[in-house]
């Protein structure tokens, strides 16, 4: 980073990336970008962090991404894990009592090392971010020794700069300009500053100050259905307290997350006696209903049963539901892109006296904004960071065109659109005005609710043309978890621990079987091909073999040495010796033929292509025209 001084005593530095806003997007930008070895700065309008959380739900697909980033066992360690949904409803019958009408595992179709709902702070998950930055070391660890010289670059230290905030944002057109972006920001106490960048992030949340700057339109509606939300510790007889549950009491909804440290967060529908307008706009005043509605409200809905609340509230809210999402998200150069709740917004609140969006679908959500009913959240700040940050990363590193950078709206836009539309239809259910059970439309919607269904269209990185390779794995979606064993130490691993967030694309290669000559001839002459390819190819991929001998018969130097570039690189589809660690199924549950195939995988984990073991020029031109 440089720095020039002009005459009026402002201070002018040049970064790759410049992120306004340090949630949960923000960070994850951050974090990556920095690991990678990018100059990246971060601000934040905040004089400090925010003590206070407000999401607190980490899906499946939101753990396996901090994992992949190498962040999930702190994040863990602080959390609570909810594998159960428990339903009650009132019933004409018993109009004094909610009995249980069913619970559900959250995870009963999903394969993953995670098969849980993580209940973890906001602020928790920022905070892992924060000191990871700060450290300046290393968290993003490879899967293999032989590919830790292949990171992109040593990781930089990176502290959020509090108290800062644009006013003043332009972008060149000029190709040649190396630092195209110009922002220019100051502090709480009036200094200034203008900072040239290659990109700039908008991650500055429902009220995005990057958005309203590039005249990016929000486009959806507000509802007049009131809900009220409230985080503590209870006193209580509630069988299911620390379960996922959803209540339904003549028509009154609400739902009870069990969180950290024994807290629980209760959120309730508002009952129309309690909602008053504001006389002078004709909107619902949020400011009249208290925390102590929302608790006349919880226990109402739980009666029979006793909700004593302990103390003051860790944090309290009263929200109306709004979605919306941005008409683009990003401006005409390509330089300037909203991460988060900045592209989509689901909800206004209230909490005391401070009016604010409580946005759950992305990088603070500037790019949408929805309803919590499902959770999304942080969850989807983080997925979108996830898909933005490694696409930088290969532009700035010169390994991909700009124009790849327009597969982020593509991709994620569609996403939002699916959630929006979902939580639509779980507001509709609770409020009673369709029919139906939250625990059965979060079911039905299990895979896209939990993360792990996520499906990117067709595009220069998504290649659907090999998909009868392997039939059990979605082209577009995450790689699917399946146990498997490294053959050198019969270590059992998941497909996905092999995944890292380590901005390289993944090669797995199945290669039926090994013992057949035929089959073993065939994966000479791919080890042939692939050396014929050279370093550009090589320096992008890191390759993992995996075979379908047996443990007791089986060498990892059975495969063909240009295979294997380590002895951790090569696994095997068996059992493994301690039989609850599973494995032995991955050939199957994948669809997989003794003729093998090849599945490249991007650096966010999503497959991109597959080929046959004959073609591997297919997937160097595919790496090549990104």
């Amino acid at each position: 980073m440089s720095f020039i001084k002009l005459n009026n005593s402002e201070m002018v530095s040049d970064v790759d990336v410049f992120i306004v806003g340090a949630g949960p997007a923000g960070l994850a930008c951050a974090y990556q970008l920095s690991q990678a070895g990018f100059h990246v700065r971060i601000i934040d309008k905040e004089s400090e962090p925010s003590q206070r959380s407000r999401a607190n739900v980490t899906h499946i697909r939101g753990m396996e991404v901090l994992d992949s980033m190498g962040l999930s066992h702190e994040i863990l360690a602080q959390s609570q894990r909810c594998v159960q949904m428990a339903t009650y409803a009132s019933v004409p019958a018993n109009q004094e009592g909610i009995p249980l009408s069913a619970r559900r595992t959250m995870a009963q179709t999903i394969e993953s090392p995670f098969p849980f709902m993580t209940m973890s702070t906001q602020t928790m998950i920022e905070g892992a971010f924060r000191d990871a930055m700060a450290s300046g070391n290393s968290h993003i660890q490879t899967a293999s020794y032989a590919y830790h010289s292949k990171l992109l670059g040593t990781p930089r230290k990176v502290q959020v700069e509090h108290g800062l905030f644009p006013v003043e944002l332009d972008s060149s057109e000029d190709p040649n300009v190396e630092y195209p972006v110009t922002i220019r920001i100051e502090s709480l106490e009036g200094r200034s500053e203008t900072v040239k960048a290659k990109y700039v992030l908008g991650c500055d949340g429902a009220h995005s100050w990057v958005r309203r700057h590039l005249r990016i339109q929000m486009v959806g509606e507000t509802s007049d259905e009131v809900w009220g939300v409230i985080d503590g510790f209870v006193e209580t007889d509630f069988p299911d307290v620390r379960n996922l549950s959803a209540v339904n009491n003549n028509g009154v909804h609400a739902v009870l997350v069990p969180r950290e440290r024994d807290m629980v967060r209760i959120t309730v529908q508002i009952p129309e006696s309690y909602v008053q307008l504001d006389p002078s706009t004709g909107r619902i005043d949020r400011s009249k209903i208290t925390e102590e509605h929302i608790k006349k409200v919880a226990q109402s809905v739980f009666h029979p049963y006793k909700i004593q609340f302990k103390g003051p509230p860790y944090w309290w809210g009263v929200y109306l539901i709004g979605q919306r999402l941005a008409s683009s998200y990003q401006d005409k150069t390509g330089r300037i892109m909203i991460v988060g709740d900045s592209c989509k917004i689901l909800i206004r609140t209230r909490d005391g006296s401070l009016s604010m969006h409580i946005c759950t679908l992305s990088s603070v959500n500037e790019g949408h904004t929805h309803s919590p009913h499902a959770g999304q959240g942080a969850n989807t700040a983080i997925y979108d960071a996830h898909n933005i940050s490694w696409k930088l990363a290969h532009v700035l590193r010169g390994w991909a065109r700009p124009e790849m950078l327009r597969t982020y709206e593509d991709e994620r836009r569609g996403i939002a659109e699916y959630i929006i539309k979902l939580h639509e239809r779980i507001g509709e259910v609770m409020s009673g005005k369709a029919e139906g059970s939250v625990a059965d439309l979060t079911f039905k919607s299990s895979r896209v609710v939990y993360g792990t269904g996520m499906c990117y269209p067709t595009s220069k990185i998504v290649d659907t043309t090999g998909q009868s390779y392997a039939p059990g794995i979605t082209i577009g979606q995450r790689m699917p978890h399946q146990v498997i064993i490294r053959i050198a130490d019969s270590r059992p691993f998941s497909t996905l621990n092999l995944l890292k967030s380590d901005n390289l694309y993944k090669l797995l290669l199945f290669t039926g079987d090994i013992k057949d000559p035929e089959q073993y001839a065939r994966l000479e002459k791919l080890g042939s091909d692939i050396e014929s390819l050279g370093a550009q190819f090589m320096s992008r991929i890191q390759l993992y073999t995996i075979t379908r001998a047996k443990k007791e018969e089986c060498y990892y130097l059975d495969v063909p040495a240009s295979l294997r570039p380590h002895w951790d690189t090569v696994f095997m589809d068996d059992i493994a010796y301690i039989k609850q660690d599973g494995g032995g199924e991955a050939y199957q549950s994948l669809g997989i033929g003794s003729a093998g195939c090849l599945v490249l995988i991007r650096p966010d984990g999503h497959v991109s292509t597959m080929s046959s073991l004959d073609d591997v020029q297919k997937l160097n031109e595919f790496l090549l025209s990104a």
